[in-house]
């Protein structure tokens, strides 16, 4: 960025949660071309630091969180998506892809198809949105498959001591650290998300050291990249999800339900086609189902639906001069 650069941006929310969508401003010739998972990774080589400047301060914040449409590769995919926050990458996201379905159909960028096909870096995805008066309403996403990858138990500093936890590894198009939230201290909930940031961060790195976090469907290896911790309750299941460089998601996660889902249906909690709520810490739900499950060589593999509503926040056009040298940052990193 040798001149001033314009950045223009379509941003959402869903349950609470932000989604910035790139709109404009992004040299395409650099990343665009091959698969959605090709398009990201070379995105993250040629423009991490677009990543940087608008996710972090002082355009964004340490919670922030984006999204970028490009051209699929695959044949039935309708839109190619892929996801960002202020520490790296995603495969997948719920959340994102309700957001910007929803942008994109109420501005008539997407036609408004009761099946809407997604690529996104962990497969293609289906959406289906309902739409009355021209409003999007609902838009309910399924999922790639998803399964329970192992188990395992890890120590991690807490309070100045050690915890021992038990931890469930789930693959729903992210790999997660399922935690029951009546195993730690602090209670799940938002007055206590700082000390389960901390934790969370801890249990991950734990457990991504401790499991070889391989998809068997394809042979893919990745990385523990989200700490999950869940409550249950009467009315519906309460999650904090620790995500990024410490943020905290503020809707329900829409991988982190299907997640829960797959995780209570090995434990024969919860039944195929049963409607399953899920709350955030913000108040917020997304409703889920499983569609169905199959065991294939002994693991048992769900596809999972997640359903959620957004509502756009804001378009946006950001500057960045050459002689702004703070660019993106975080005071936790300075």
């Amino acid at each position: 960025m040798t001149a001033e650069t314009r950045f223009e941006t379509l941003d959402t929310h869903t349950g609470g949660e932000p989604t910035r969508l790139i709109t404009d401003g992004l040299d395409r010739s650099e990343f665009e071309g091959g698969s959605v998972r090709e398009q990201r990774d070379a995105f993250a080589e040629t423009h991490d630091r677009v990543r940087e400047l608008l996710m972090k301060e002082p355009r964004g914040h340490d919670d922030m969180f984006g999204a970028v449409r490009v051209p699929p590769e695959a044949e039935e995919a309708d839109v190619g998506l892929f996801f960002m926050d202020g520490g790296g990458y995603l495969d997948m996201c719920g959340h994102g892809t309700i957001g910007v379905v929803t942008a994109l159909v109420q501005r008539g960028e997407l036609e408004p198809k009761s099946q809407i096909r997604v690529e996104t870096p962990a497969g293609v995805v289906t959406a289906k949105p309902t739409v009355e008066d021209g409003r999007v309403e609902r838009v309910a996403v399924r999922n790639v498959r998803s399964f329970v990858v192992d188990e395992t138990t890890v120590t991690v500093d807490a309070d100045g001591g050690e915890l021992t936890v038990d931890v469930d590894v789930v693959y729903a198009g992210n790999f997660f650290a399922m935690v029951d939230g009546e195993a730690v201290e602090p209670p799940v909930d938002a007055d206590h998300a700082g000390e389960l940031v901390d934790l969370g961060l801890g249990i991950r790195a734990a457990v991504d050291d401790a499991v070889d976090a391989v998809n068997p469907l394809t042979g893919e290896s990745g990385e523990v990249s989200i700490t999950e911790f869940y409550r249950s309750d009467r009315d519906a299941d309460r999650t904090l999800v620790v995500f990024g460089e410490g943020s905290v998601d503020r809707s329900p996660c829409g991988t982190g339900t299907c997640a829960k889902m797959t995780l209570l249906h090995r434990e024969g909690e919860l039944a195929v086609g049963e409607r399953y709520a899920h709350e955030s810490v913000v108040g917020s739900r997304f409703t889920g189902r499983l569609l169905d499950a199959e065991t294939r060589d002994g693991l048992t593999v769900t596809t999972p639906e997640v359903s959620g509503r957004a509502y756009v926040t804001g378009e946006h056009s950001f500057v960045s001069r050459p002689d702004d040298s703070l660019g993106g940052f975080s005071v936790a990193d300075r």
